[in-house]
């Protein structure tokens, strides 16, 4: 019981620094490929589309944080002088940059998960036909 409750806490408290990790990811795929000269070489042949939009939201991940975090500090020190308007503010503008984060993360793979259940799906018909043909 003791170890499912701390196991439970620090699931809890990883989602904390967890669009700090989404961060990381987006960054080392960036880097892995920052060499390459074309994009094009980048895309999947049969789904350009959905290849373009992983790469734009690790390249709008890696970009928001430092910008967000860059404002967040410059108000911070050149904000309001009201002290209980400039906090608020911060609390605000931290919270969206934590969810942001999240919620173009999750876009993300929800729009990979469509794409595995289209392949699927594809495979799994012509699959079908395959059969519907052999044993006519």
């Amino acid at each position: 019981m003791k170890d499912t409750l701390l196991f439970s806490i620090k699931i809890m408290l990883f989602g904390i620094i967890l669009p700090f990790r989404i961060w990381q990811f987006s960054k080392e795929k960036l880097m892995s490929k920052a060499d390459t000269k074309s994009i094009t070489s980048l895309l999947d042949e049969d789904y350009i589309a959905t290849s373009w939009f992983d790469w734009m939201i690790d390249a709008i991940i890696f970009i928001m944080y430092p910008i967000g975090l860059l404002i967040v500090i410059m108000v911070a020190i050149f904000g309001i002088d009201i002290l209980y308007k400039k906090f608020i503010f911060l609390l605000l503008a931290s919270i969206v940059l934590y969810f942001i984060t999240l919620i173009i993360s999750f876009a993300r793979e929800l729009g990979g998960s469509f794409m595995l259940l289209h392949l699927n799906v594809k495979k799994i018909r012509n699959l079908l036909e395959n059969n519907e043909s052999e044993s006519n």
